[in-house]
């Protein structure tokens, strides 16, 4: 019988110097989000991470049997819906439609008759930029530097600028820095098109109960979505759903092991002869006008995945730092936006 790996809060815990690293981090992300509105020219506060939405999308989440979840038992009940927030990574909302076709859809499946419900944030390019936690807050911390600067009445943010590349070039330095020119590679690989076309991937790893697993979401049929280099992507989003539906295949691959499956190495995806993908959900987007869905109440929807279920909760050492990350980003946001 195959064995799994279980979850061990081991996976979770940083040194004493990324604790501080993060305290630091967290202080100038509520700053960073407080001046976002005038950076993207906003009457809102906007995410500190994939600020430009292209669209929510509402639909069901129908479980099929399966060998490796039940979801209708973790979410106490099997009447789900689904909503999926497309976007861009970025910090600002570029205006124009020349973005690079790195992608985000954050899916919130939640118990339509009980308060529950489950949030991941998946993109379309499934590698993490280092492995090194201490690296990548303090990258962090001085791109959070250079918004806020950007974002004051007197801006010297240039002054900030040599920070940031200091810092984003020390991850050349780094003993794994094939994988990082690899991923690099497929990033450059990547043709744009529809962003639903697209298969969406959670960078890290979540707990499944006592199992950790990766998440995949990608279309259950066959439709071809032809590469299109100038496609406004809310526009062209806003269209094709008032004349089409799509099913989505909702996934996750189970980790059988730190060498096949490793839960801290955000450079590596797992290989589908280690862990097969497991369907566990068909997502269903039926047509509709998603127009409707362009509120305040939208943008200020959480897509936190650590409010899900202790049973679904994010794992790893990259993961819990954005778990704070994440719960001062939201908290000061929504704050903001009930005021602006």
């Amino acid at each position: 019988m195959k064995k799994f790996l279980t979850y061990s809060p081991k996976f979770d815990q940083l040194t004493a110097e990324e604790e501080q690293l993060l305290k630091e981090d967290v202080e100038l992300i509520e700053k960073a989000v407080t001046v976002s509105h005038k950076l993207n020219k906003k009457r809102i506060a906007t995410r500190n991470a994939h600020a430009k939405a292209f669209g929510f999308v509402r639909g069901n989440f129908i479980p099929v049997d399966n060998k490796a979840a039940d979801f209708p038992k973790l979410l106490k009940g099997s009447n789900l819906g689904v909503i999926l927030r497309y976007s861009h990574p970025n910090f600002l909302v570029n205006k124009g439609k020349g973005e690079y076709p790195l992608y985000g859809c954050a899916v919130k499946i939640y118990n339509k008759d009980l308060p529950i419900s489950a949030k991941f944030p998946l993109v379309n390019l499934p590698v993490f930029i280092t492995n090194s936690v201490s690296k990548f807050l303090k990258l962090h911390i001085k791109a959070n530097q250079f918004l806020i600067s950007k974002g004051s009445s007197f801006s010297f943010s240039f002054l900030k600028i040599p920070g940031v590349l200091k810092a984003g070039l020390s991850l050349l330095f780094d003993r794994e820095i094939l994988p990082i020119l690899n991923n690099t590679v497929k990033m450059l690989d990547i043709e744009k098109h529809l962003i639903n076309g697209y298969a969406y991937h959670s960078v890290g790893s979540f707990r499944l109960e006592d199992r950790i697993v990766k998440i995949r979401l990608k279309p259950s049929d066959h439709e071809k979505f032809k590469p299109d280099a100038d496609i406004d992507q809310a526009k062209a989003l806003r269209e094709w759903f008032l004349r089409n539906e799509i099913s989505l295949d909702f996934q996750v691959q189970l980790a059988t092991d730190e060498k096949k499956t490793p839960v801290n190495n955000l450079l590596k995806q797992w290989k589908e002869k280690h862990s097969e993908f497991i369907t566990i959900g068909k997502i269903l987007l039926p047509k509709q006008d998603i127009s409707r869905y362009g509120s305040i109440d939208y943008e200020n929807l959480s897509y936190n995945p650590f409010e899900n279920p202790e049973a679904l909760q994010p794992v790893g050492r990259m993961q819990k730092i954005r778990q704070k990350i994440y719960n001062q980003s939201v908290a000061t946001r929504q704050s903001l936006n009930q005021t602006l």
